[in-house]
């Protein structure tokens, strides 16, 4: 809407008010989503309004602007348009600062938001592009450090992420190979896997590329549905940003200690052998190169492919589905490095890609005699009439079945509860966690377990959204197989 001032108008309009959704009203006008539309254009009207002096109270010699109809026009976006919606509908204000990235969520909050007196589009404002400021994620090729011929057959070096380890396989994966990854990923100390990686470097067993480069992955696996699956990928460097930024988000909640753990090892040895798992909300182009790969182990296909050679990667904004506490640790030591900050090495891959699959992670409890005599559903006959109740049931509201020796119910929380939340509310006293119903529900029939309760398989763009409104979700809410494999790739922290 052009300024009307200084200018007369042939025919005549009339002012009438903008009224906001009802259910928006208490707290204002919405500037992003509270509108029924969005942004004003001018209506002709059928009387007029003569005003004799302006708003400061100066006689005015003629009636410039009689009357102003303001109608919502959804054709454009109102956030580029902020200044105009201010002066227009709340009358004169002073205009908003000069919006710079690092202002991040917040671009909006003072300016606007509380001028208008709407703090609740807060959440909807939070890690999306706002006007012109676009999450725009910092995405690299990298010089990948990599185990050299000395070191011996791959096979025997790699293993899977450190958390998905036991006791008993940490155990023969050390005594595989004085080599083997986990080494530097479950060391006794962190000052220990640091002095090893160094003597790595040192003796030849780990070199370093001499180009850097974006890597092409392909995982070939069978879920714990038993479903044979390929999921296709890129392994790069992604710069380590606090979440507020909006270019990398989260979903599930940390454990500080479990922070702690991975910080100080990432001090130690100033090196990522293992990528986390990011997912893009947007195709990101993982074709298959026409050659041999250049790294196979254990199902895992590696392509490198150097820079200048489409070696691009346009991800978008990102979302960790594995490595939540990895990458709040490369935050971390980004603030104490300072400069550039730090790098993290992470497989992207796209929600669109056929082979990405989120499991559910079932709940059991063991020595919970008030759980096991609980009755808190609807009963139903068996397993097989829950289960078919459980597939039918909205994601609107949290639902789980509840298995208890000689006793099934289908259990239902509120609105807008995720399933891990309904069951969580029970308290972590006794809880163990699996990714197969089957061993659940033996686990209730073997008398291992007190009740299971046996959830949905998460969808991919429910976690995504639940992100984008900065909600986190319980620990283990959803479990994306497989985790990537350590050992394949070393990433420096400042690569």
């Amino acid at each position: 809407m052009r300024d009307l001032r200084g200018e007369e108008l042939e025919e005549a309009v009339e002012l009438v008010r903008i009224t906001p959704k009802r259910r928006g009203q208490r707290r204002g006008i919405g500037v992003l989503r509270g509108l029924d539309r969005t942004h004003l254009y001018l209506e002709l009207a059928s009387e007029a309004l003569d005003a004799t002096e302006d708003a400061h109270g100066v006689p005015l010699a003629e009636t410039l602007v009689e009357q102003v109809d303001v109608v919502p026009d959804a054709g454009i976006h109102p956030a580029a348009r902020v200044r105009e919606l201010e002066r227009e509908v709340c009358g004169p204000r002073a205009g908003p600062p000069t919006l710079l990235p690092g202002h991040g969520e917040y671009a909006l909050d003072g300016p606007v938001l509380d001028q208008l007196g709407d703090r609740g589009h807060v959440s909807s404002l939070w890690r999306e592009a706002v006007g012109t400021l676009a999450a725009m994620v910092d995405v690299q090729p990298f010089r990948a450090v990599r185990y050299a011929g000395a070191a011996g057959v791959l096979a025997d070096l790699v293993a899977p992420p450190y958390d998905a380890v036991d006791d008993d396989e940490r155990a023969a994966l050390y005594m595989r190979s004085p080599y083997n990854v986990l080494h530097v990923t479950l060391p006794e100390s962190a000052d220990e896997a640091g002095l090893l990686y160094r003597e790595w470097r040192t003796e030849g067993i780990l070199v370093e590329d001499d180009e850097p480069a974006i890597w092409l992955a392909v995982e070939d696996y069978v879920g714990p549905d038993g479903v044979a699956r390929e999921r296709h990928g890129a392994i790069v460097s992604v710069a380590a940003e606090p979440y507020e930024r909006g270019v990398v988000l989260p979903h599930e909640q940390t454990h500080a200690a479990i922070r702690a753990d991975r910080l100080a090892l990432l001090r130690a040895t100033r090196v990522q052998p293992e990528p986390i798992l990011l997912l893009a909300d947007t195709p990101i182009g993982t074709g298959v190169p026409e050659r041999d790969p250049d790294l196979e182990v254990d199902g895992t296909r590696l392509w490198r492919v150097p820079t200048g050679a489409d070696s691009t990667l346009d991800a978008g904004q990102l979302l960790i589905a594995d490595g939540h506490h990895r990458y709040e640790s490369a935050v971390e030591l980004g603030r104490e490095l300072g400069g550039n900050g730090a790098r993290i090495m992470a497989l992207v891959v796209s929600t669109d890609d056929s082979g990405l699959q989120i499991f559910p992670t079932h709940r059991l409890f063991t020595g919970r005699p008030d759980l096991a005599a609980l009755r808190e559903g609807e009963a139903c006959r068996d397993l097989d009439d829950a289960m078919q109740r459980l597939a039918h049931e909205s994601y609107e509201r949290s639902v789980a079945i509840a298995y208890r020796r000689g006793h099934v119910e289908l259990v239902k929380g509120a609105e807008g509860e995720v399933d891990t939340e309904l069951v969580d509310r029970h308290g972590l006293d006794g809880i163990r966690y699996t990714q197969r119903s089957d061993e659940a529900v033996a686990s209730v029939d073997r008398g291992d377990a007190d009740v299971a309760f046996v959830l949905r398989q998460p969808r991919v763009e429910a976690v995504f959204d639940a992100a984008r409104r900065a909600r986190r979700m319980p620990p283990k809410s959803t479990y994306f197989y497989p985790k990537p494999l350590s050992g394949l790739l070393f990433h420096p922290v400042t690569a």
